[in-house]
């Protein structure tokens, strides 16, 4: 008995033949071969896609590949290689396991078009990822033949890539990193405390501290742009109203951090292939599978490009520890490879670093936090975080700092609010929002069309799609076209949306608290099973899940015509307090800024 595994339409008939099941990861596929044994890989998805052992298996995999100045450089990109790899190699790996225990073939036939090596595979991706079918069938025993076009787009591309792709790349970096050292102040030399940053998202967490800790702290904020075309513009901009110095981390860089990247390029070419990255002399197993070849795209993409880079950051970033000599480093988050790397590198050096809570986590350890201390908002996150394995010695409940202006909404006017938004929204609307964030394609489209199919031909009903700022917008404005009572609004104040709206649909963001603490009805749109709602935002916590556009319009229909059952879904919501939000007295900012200060203090002692 034969299945075919793919993740695109274009199968040769005879191989159809005889085939008893064809299973896709990709949507588009399955609605396009026309046979009735085709399904979606999906319908054998595990329910629990990874463990936390499996979780640190991948960290443990990243470990002891290559060491630079002191600093295990692997670990360090955990959360790219976990969040944009990792968890789907686990879901792939889980879910044709279940493929072939179920169906019991006695071969099986991929058809593939693999993706370039320098693209992300994240979770729900519906591309196979080169390697894994034939890992799975080899232990369990299967006849396996694997099928792949020799001239596609992504072929061509990632050959291309793989030729020169390193020698172009690594001069665009430096290049954009010269002229970000045109930005910006001069390094002050002598900070009390530096405030690390690489993005411009969640830039609202810290400021209320920086502006808390005034002049009793010499603070310098250290931005980092990272991307090979990026110069830092958006952050400079974002930054632009805080009253202390803004300097770019390439201020710091000389030019022996460039020479460092280079002798580590050769170096790393030079090594046999048991010395490189993700080698077979060192297991690389899950669910009994030995997934090592399905990671030597990876292993190339460190070796050749990712680990010179993150270790010319580590140079730069002990220059700045060097020069400034702060008794304490702020992050507001310490899992993306820069904050990761200026945590590592403090850490190296003595110097404590505070990590402050900036959006919803999950207790799993997909990502766990490295920093000496860490703020969060309320006892609720205190538990996520001690699942996560921090010691609670480590927690501080502070409430969140980007929440303390949110109890004084109260006092704010619906009709006035709308007025000042960039959408026209009709003082006696109805008005839905929905806030989407940074998934997948089919999660986010799932998402929206849910939202559109509960609201469509509504009678005075109007629907916000409010995108995530790392969103592309385009699905959600090709959504909302020609639909009357669809606009998608990108660059208003989250929280004036929040509050100009009559109940808000989301799934597992942060949207979800805030709206609460606005006193907002939350409708959780439980319609991806890569994605289900999170414990902290589900029925069991007070909020209201639905499953499809039916049983959300059914909801939105009953606030809308009943003033009584908004009150009945906003009382079982969470509450300012000091379980979910220490904030009712504006007061989280300071809170955090008198832990900086003991922070400094302990250290100058």
């Amino acid at each position: 008995m034969k299945i075919i595994l793919t993740d695109h339409s274009d199968i040769p008939s005879r191989q159809l033949v005889g085939a008893s099941r064809i299973v896709t990861f990709n949507n588009e596929a399955y609605n396009q071969i026309d046979t009735g044994t085709v399904v979606m890989g999906s319908d054998y998805q595990p329910n629990n896609i990874a463990t936390d052992e499996e979780f640190d298996k991948l960290r443990e995999w990243l470990a002891d590949q290559f060491i630079y100045d002191g600093i295990d450089i692997g670990p360090l990109i955990q959360n790219t290689f976990i969040d944009l790899f990792g968890y789907e190699l686990i879901r792939q790996t889980k879910t044709i396991k279940n493929i072939l225990q179920t169906e019991q073939p006695t071969e099986v036939v991929v058809y593939s078009n693999p993706v370039p090596v320098y693209e992300w595979i994240p979770l729900g991706s519906g591309e196979i990822i080169p390697g894994v079918p034939e890992a799975v069938a080899t232990a369990e025993n299967i006849e396996v033949q694997e099928y792949t076009k020799s001239i596609t787009a992504s072929r061509i591309k990632d050959r291309t890539f793989r030729s020169i792709g390193p020698s172009v790349l690594r001069p665009l970096d430096w290049g954009s990193e010269f002229i970000s050292r045109m930005r910006g102040n001069r390094p002050s030399h002598d900070s009390d405390l530096v405030l690390f940053v690489f993005t411009k998202n969640n830039i609202n967490v810290v400021e209320p501290v920086v502006d808390a800790l005034d002049d009793r702290v010499n603070t310098t904020v250290v931005t980092h742009a990272h991307g090979f075309t990026n110069t830092g513009q958006d952050i400079s901009t974002s930054l632009s109203n805080l009253n202390v110095p803004v300097v770019p981390l390439a201020k710091y860089s000389s030019l022996t951090s460039y020479k460092e990247e280079i002798k580590i390029v050769r170096q790393l070419a030079r090594n046999p292939d048991s010395a490189q990255p993700f080698s077979d002399q060192k297991p690389h197993s899950i669910s009994g599978v030995n997934l090592t070849p399905a990671l030597q795209s990876r292993g190339w993409l460190y070796a050749a490009l990712q680990y010179p880079r993150v270790a010319r950051y580590v140079h730069m970033m002990q220059n700045m520890l060097r020069a400034e000599q702060p008794q304490s480093v702020l992050l507001k988050n310490d899992g993306p490879l820069p904050t990761r790397t200026v945590a590592t590198a403090a850490e190296n050096k003595g110097v404590p670093t505070l990590l402050v809570q900036h959006g919803v986590d999950l207790p799993s350890r997909r990502y766990v936090p490295v920093s000496d201390q860490i703020a969060v908002w309320g006892e609720r996150w205190q538990e996520v975080m001690e699942r996560k394995g921090v010691e609670r010695e480590r927690i501080k409940i502070t409430g969140a700092p980007q929440f303390d202006h949110l109890a004084r909404y109260s006092a704010k006017d619906q009709s006035q609010i709308r007025e000042q938004l960039s959408v026209s929204i009709d003082c006696g609307t109805f008005t839905v929002l929905l806030a989407s964030q940074p998934f997948d394609d089919t999660i986010r489209s799932n998402l929206v069309q849910t939202a559109i199919g509960a609201v469509r031909d509504l009678p005075n009903v109007e629907l916000l799609l409010r995108p995530h700022p790392r969103e592309d917008t385009e699905l959600h404005k090709k959504a909302a076209s020609d639909i009357p009572n669809v606009q998608v609004v990108e660059s208003d104040d989250i929280h004036d949306l929040l509050f100009a709206s009559d109940v808000v649909l989301a799934l597992r963001s942060t949207v979800v608290l805030e709206a609460s603490l606005l006193n907002r009805p939350v409708v959780i749109l439980d319609v991806s099973a890569e994605k289900p709602p999170i414990e902290e935002f589900s029925e069991q916590n007070g909020f209201t899940e639905v499953t499809n556009r039916a049983e959300a319009r059914e909801c939105i229909e009953e606030m809308k015509d009943s003033p009584k059952s908004v009150a009945r879904y906003t009382n079982q919501q969470p509450r300012f307090g000091r379980e979910y939000a220490l904030n009712e007295d504006g007061g989280a900012a300071g809170r955090v800024a008198r832990i900086i200060q003991n922070l400094i203090v302990s250290k100058s002692n």
